[in-house]
Formats: C-alpha cells, structure tokens, sequence
C-alpha cells in the first residue's frame, strides 16, 4: 500500500498579516498532482486542518475541493483533527463520508477508532487518535491518574488492542519530546506537553502532527512531515517536501520524500539595508515572503516601505546591532517562548515570594492554566 502523510495545513493561517490561502490552494494542487503521478493509494492528514476552530468559509472551500479531488483519483483519506481544529465540527457526517472511504476522527470518546483495509500482503489497520489533553482523557479514565499529557497519551495508548502479527498505523498529533520546535507551533503547556516517543513503539509507523519541522524518531518509524507551508521567521531554512510510505509485507517499510513546487518561498535576507537593495537586482524571486535582518546601527528612514517596492511581500523588519530599540524586548518573547506557562507562573512566584512552589501548589497551578487553556479553544 502506497500511503502518503500529510500534517499541519493551517489552511487559513494569517503570518505577519499576509493571507496564505493562495500559496496553500497552489501546494495542495501540487499535492493532488503528486498522489496521482505517485499512485497513492492512502492519503493520512495528521491534524491541524485549519487554523482556527471556526474556519473561513474561504478556508473549507480550500479544503473542500482538495477532498474532492483526492477523491476523484480513488484515494482513500484518513484524517484527525489537530489542536487548531474543532474536533466537532471537522467530523460533520463523518458516517456518511465513510462509506465514501473518507475517515475522519470523531471527538475523543476514550476509546481510538480502528479502519482497516487489505492489500496483497493481508490486513493493515490505521487508528485515528485526535489531539487530547490531560482534561480529556480524565473523564474517561477516571480510576488512573492522569498528571501530563505523557500520562493521558500513554493510557490511551495502553487500552489499544493490537494484534502485532498485523501492521499497525496510527495517526497522532502531539509534541514528541526533544522535538525541534519553530515560533509557529502553539505548545500551550511547554514540555508538560512534551511525550515520549516509545509510547508509540508498538505501532509500525506512526504518522504525526503539531510539530512544523521535518523530523523522524523510533529508527524513522515516528514520522512529522513538517507544516505544508513555512509559516514563520525561524521556519526559512527548512526543507519542505512530502513525505510518502510504501508498506509492503510486516516490518518491512519504505519511506521517502518527494519535491513539489510552490507559489512562493519564505526567506530571511540579512545584511545592511544599501547592501540588500543594491544586490536585489540579481534577486529573480523577488514575490517571494521576505523577513529582512539589518544589520545598520541606525534607523532606516521608512525603511519598510522602501523595502516593499522590491520585496513586495516582507512581513517583518529587525535591526541586530542596534544598542537602542526592540532588542531586549526581542530576547525577552524568545526566553519566555521556551518556557511552558507554569515555568514562568514559578519564576515571577519566586522573585515575588523569595520562596519555591511545592508540589501540590505547581499541581493546583497546571490544572488551572490547562482550564485557561480549554476555554480559550472552546470559545
């Protein structure tokens, strides 16, 4: 079976007040022409469909026609949904889709959907596990304890019975601890949402989601593909393709990547301002997202508008070497972007208190900041 993995659409994503839905209806076509010169026979989309849990219309038009595109070419599609999805809304007559082979996760109900299918070599099952958090899988699970999301994922995990004579595929979409991050990921709970990759050993390919970057774990067997698009200033230097699995007989997988072509690339240039326009004359990619880095000491009269009439689409404008300006405030976004909310919750407490916070306190605090945490998606 030929499967291809796909995560992080975002499909409506603002970056920098710039619409990405014309660069993420050009790569999804590109996508469309890859499954069918590919001949895909599964198409896995590991969450975060959307960007935002009521999406635009514009953005389930985008998905819509992608679907019914896939679908044009036999393709069957299974998908979950993401932290950035609506778990509800995204399943809307899952049922009836299914008899079209498109499965699509319902919301968390304490137990992993199961869809199987056969090929020449027997049986394959795939298990759709949607995004959870620690709150969700307490209501299910009422007798275990559930302190972190390594404890939610493990106990869902644990109450899967898998025949290990089959493959076995499941979907995931969360933070797989020591992964490399990028400012575009929203991790709401810093690494108290970070799992263990060998909670998924048991499974022989494990087709994830949330992360942004391209990055592999378990020998290669635990999978992100990265974001369909760079979505962010520290995202510029990645290598985007689409990841692609042949599975043949038990144990035996082959993974490997293909190249499609995009609208547009996202860039950083950096350098000082006169230097950066006197050089654009050779640059013959001129639409593409720019991040500009200057590296004059002074301001740049109107600098930004200057910039735009060559570089018409820059999202962004930072000095380095400016003694005066947004620098500390730069370090300060970075410092607290590395830290989860409790972390910072224990530093402010500390310098306020002079005192640490024990254990039932830190507790009292993660339960309180995971209840923000779900308001805010819920509303």
């Amino acid at each position: 079976m030929k499967i291809m993995h796909l995560a992080d659409l975002h499909i409506g994503k603002n970056v920098d007040g710039y619409s990405m839905i014309e660069d993420q209806i050009y790569a999804l076509n590109e996508i469309i022409k890859l499954l069918k010169s590919e001949i895909v026979d599964t198409l896995l989309i590991a969450g975060d469909i959307y960007q935002n849990f009521v999406p635009s219309a514009d953005a389930i038009k985008v998905f819509d026609d992608f679907i019914t595109s896939v679908k044009k070419l036999n393709v069957k599609i299974l998908i979950i949904s993401g932290n950035h999805d609506s778990s509800e809304r995204l399943s809307f007559a899952s049922d009836i889709l299914s008899s079209s082979e498109i499965y699509i996760s319902r919301p968390f109900s304490g137990e992993i959907q199961k869809i199987s299918f056969n090929d020449k070599y027997g049986k394959i099952n795939f298990y759709l596990f949607p995004y959870v958090k620690p709150s969700q899988v307490r209501q299910f699970y009422p007798e275990e304890k559930v302190d972190d999301y390594s404890d939610a994922v493990r106990i869902v995990l644990d109450n899967i019975d898998i025949d290990k004579e089959e493959r076995n595929i499941i979907l995931s979409h969360q933070f797989i601890l020591n992964a490399t991050l990028s400012e575009s990921e929203e991790i709401y709970a810093g690494l108290l949402e970070a799992v263990p990759d060998y909670l998924y050993d048991k499974f022989d390919y494990i087709a994830m989601g949330h992360i942004h970057k391209k990055q592999s774990f378990l020998n290669g067997k635990l999978r992100y593909p990265g974001s369909l698009l760079k979505y962010s200033a520290s995202e510029t230097g990645y290598d985007k393709s689409i990841t692609l699995i042949n599975v043949k007989e038990k144990g035996n997988l082959e993974i490997y990547e293909k190249k499609i072509n995009f609208l547009r690339d996202m860039r950083t240039i950096k350098g000082e301002f006169e230097y950066i326009i006197k050089n654009s004359i050779n640059d013959q990619n001129k639409d593409d997202y720019i991040h500009l880095v200057l590296e004059d000491e002074d301001d740049i009269l109107d600098g930004m508008q200057k910039i735009r009439k060559i570089y018409p689409n820059t999202l962004t404008m930072k000095y380095i070497n400016k003694t005066n300006g947004n620098d500390s405030f730069d370090d300060l976004e970075k410092t607290i972007k590395n830290k989860s909310p409790l972390e910072i919750f224990e530093e402010f407490y500390h310098q306020k208190t002079g005192k640490y916070l024990t254990e039932d306190k830190k507790k009292i605090m993660s339960d309180i900041i995971e209840k923000i945490w779900s308001d805010n998606e819920n509303n």
